[in-house]
């Protein structure tokens, strides 16, 4: 039997019924023609396209090339911030306490009587380990409600002190300490912070101290530790003194990250009559 091709250049084979009568053609497209291949391009034509494809490949790895260094540039300013807005979320403050120790409300750090800044070679290194400050904090950085790994204030050894111009004259009840704990620490650990410290009253002259107790920071406890003074004298003091006694194995030096004070402000006329002398 001989098969046509139809206009479309497919087979057709006739489809037989009952008693020899054509009922249709069968036209199965596994028949058809594929079209005709387009001749092949010239060479010139050919070198053409490939560079042309090859110059939209480069501009487009530009754009993701710059695209990445705008994403880099934001992560990098942000990352302060973005860091701030973390730690205070994490670190609600549920001290709910009047702190005195505040820069905001006039709060100073008497830098006479406080130790001296930590500094050796290997300082800038400490400070580049974080992404956030690349520079030693002054003490009056424990002033501040900022608290994240990094902003604090380091002072050689285990032993120092820091003395605070409170914005009058404080009847003390407590104080709190605050420490980032070890597992948001860059290094996994908190060896720096301090451990056993004492809290002393001072009066005008500075000579007189009153001791107000001795405490342990554990840090394996909340990260913000309030400590009730246990000696708690009926005068007021214009300023406090915190001395650390010994910190969490850190051979060079200590971390302060923040310090409160806690109690009732005094009139003045209130606090030269119960510190017994003239402001």
């Amino acid at each position: 039997m001989t098969l046509g091709v139809g206009n479309g250049g497919c087979s057709k084979v006739p489809l037989w019924g009952p008693y020899g009568k054509c009922v249709g053609d069968w036209e199965p497209t596994t028949w058809c023609q594929p079209p005709p291949t387009p001749p092949p391009l010239a060479c010139s034509e050919y070198h053409e396209r490939v560079r042309s494809q090859g110059q939209q490949l480069q501009q487009l790895q530009a754009e993701l090339d710059k695209l990445h260094k705008e994403v880099s540039s934001v992560r990098a300013a942000n990352s302060e911030r973005v860091a701030k807005l973390v730690f205070q979320r994490l670190n609600e403050d549920f001290v709910r306490k009047p702190d005195y120790a505040l820069s905001s409300v006039g709060a100073s750090i008497d830098l006479e009587k406080t130790s001296h800044d930590y500094e050796d070679a290997t300082t800038a290194y400490f400070w580049n380990r974080f992404s956030f400050w690349n520079y030693a904090r002054p003490p009056t950085v424990i002033l501040e409600p900022d608290v994240f790994p990094g902003n604090c204030w380091a002072f050689e050894g285990d032993h120092g002190q820091v003395v605070i111009r409170l914005p009058g004259r404080v009847q003390l009840s407590d104080i709190t300490l605050q420490h980032p704990p070890p597992s948001v620490a860059h290094t996994g650990k908190a060896n720096s912070a301090p451990r056993d410290f004492a809290v002393y009253g001072l009066q005008v002259d500075d000579k007189t101290e009153v001791f107000l107790g001795k405490f342990t920071f554990d840090v394996e406890k909340s990260e913000i530790q309030t400590f009730h003074l246990q000696n708690d004298p009926p005068m007021a003091f214009p300023k406090v003194k915190i001395q650390i006694l010994s910190n969490w194995g850190h051979p060079h030096f200590t971390c302060l990250y923040r310090v409160r004070a806690h109690g009732t402000r005094t009139s003045d006329g209130a606090g030269d009559s119960a510190t017994g002398g003239p402001h």
